[in-house]
């Protein structure tokens, strides 16, 4: 069958996606991959695959028509949690710290003594027996770091092409070359990713901005592919009775997500816009992934802010329905999936520097630059307004309706990935 094709699609922290029980984060990446994978499935001649990372056994190896495939690693949210701050080195004292958290000095001497500090090769661009015996004919990789790398060497090894799906704009860093040493917030060095960036078949990316990145930056073309939604599961799973404590009990808020670190989402500077709009109540969905940096938010917040840790990915559309405004300050993302989750839950959006072609495309919100006074002086109106909310999430959820829905951009990724087999 000239249309068929055995994939793989690779995003070792999608497994809370796919079973919320297991537990951990679904973030933006876990979520695309999740449902393209389901989609992909629906499809006449594609078998569809999913490599996950777990710390335990998958009980169940075909969820929604895709079959999982898992690397059992128990100690990996605490490798993962280490990795952004220090490395293995070789030599005394063996360890290398890259940034400072006082929670180094119980996790690492846990992990050495476990000895599981790296549980991959010693250079993440070298095969591994893992990607190499998965059954397929093309590897997709979700995010630039160095699974997407093993995974690249791996498919290559094996006579097979491998795919790259960007993430986060960071994944386009220009310091990223063949011999750099500098570090994703994941721990990865530049090298590694600049190998995913070069070495794989094709690169999909987010945006129209990601594609000019990766032109000038890295002289690639890549493949625009937009994200996703599935607005008839988000819409049945909206009317979900939402528990008081996963929303802070609050009757009427702005919803910040976002980790525990000041790289990318900064959550310190949702807690200073806070401060300037007090009769702003805020609801903060926020992943402890710096424990530092979470404590320092938990410090400073002021009292119009309450903090949840943890929300179901089920859920997510019953907080979002209950959400007057939705706030983004992160410096560098790729294209936010919580802009598709508000817009298909007629929820407007204040962003502080990604997503300017959506908002103004969709006019579902606004971008307000590095203000803090301003993004402060955007929720008071938002709040103050029901028909300025209503006309922005009336017009974000048309647009998602017209741009974003799983069918048109599965057919579109399915012909895509399909041309890459082919190459």
């Amino acid at each position: 069958m000239p249309n068929s094709l055995r994939l793989c699609i690779v995003a070792f922290n999608a497994y809370p996606a796919v079973n919320p029980a297991s537990g951990g984060q679904v973030g933006g990446t876990e979520t695309r991959a999740w449902l393209l994978a389901r989609q992909l499935a629906k499809l006449p001649g594609l078998q569809v695959s999913l490599a996950v990372r777990t710390t335990e056994s998958i009980r169940q190896e075909v969820v929604d028509g895709v079959r999982m495939i898992g690397l059992r690693d128990r100690f990996y949210r605490l490798r993962e949690a280490v990795g952004g701050f220090a490395s293995r080195r070789p030599g005394f004292p063996w360890i290398k710290v890259h940034r400072w958290s006082p929670s180094l000095l119980w996790q690492v001497p846990l992990l050495a003594s476990a000895r599981l500090f790296e549980a991959r090769p010693g250079d993440p661009r070298q095969p591994m027996p893992f990607f190499e015996q998965i059954d397929a004919d093309l590897l997709c990789c979700f995010g630039n770091q160095a699974t997407a790398a093993t995974a690249i060497a791996s498919a290559h090894a094996t006579g097979r092409p491998a795919a790259l799906f960007l993430g986060s704009d960071d994944d386009l860093n220009p310091a990223y070359t063949a011999e750099s040493v500098v570090r994703n917030p994941y721990g990865d060095t530049g090298a590694t990713c600049y190998f995913s960036l070069t070495q794989s078949d094709s690169v999909f990316v987010q945006t129209p901005e990601q594609k000019q990145l990766l032109r000038d930056r890295f002289g690639r073309e890549g493949i625009l592919i937009p994200n996703p939604i599935d607005l008839h599961e988000w819409d049945a799973r909206s009317v979900a009775s939402l528990p008081a404590e996963l929303h802070g009990g609050l009757d009427q808020f702005v919803l910040w997500m976002g980790r525990a670190e000041n790289i990318h989402k900064r959550p310190q500077v949702m807690v200073e816009i806070a401060k300037q709009c007090p009769e702003v109540p805020i609801l903060m969905l926020l992943n402890p992934r710096d424990p530092a940096v979470d404590a320092e938010v938990r410090r400073t917040a002021p009292g119009n802010v309450r903090i949840v840790t943890q929300v179901p990915f089920p859920l997510m559309p019953a907080l979002f329905r209950k959400a007057s405004a939705y706030i983004n300050t992160s410096s560098l993302e790729g294209f936010p999936n919580a802009f598709l989750q508000a817009a298909a839950s007629r929820v407007p959006i204040v962003s502080l520097n990604v997503g300017k072609s959506f908002l103004e495309l969709s006019q579902a919100g606004v971008i307000v630059g590095e203000n803090e006074a301003a993004a402060a002086e955007e929720l008071r109106r938002l709040m103050d307004s029901p028909e300025l909310r209503v006309s922005r999430g009336e017009a974000g959820r048309k647009y998602v309706e017209r741009h974003h829905t799983i069918e048109a951009v599965t057919a579109q990724f399915a012909e895509s990935l399909l041309a890459v087999r082919r190459q």
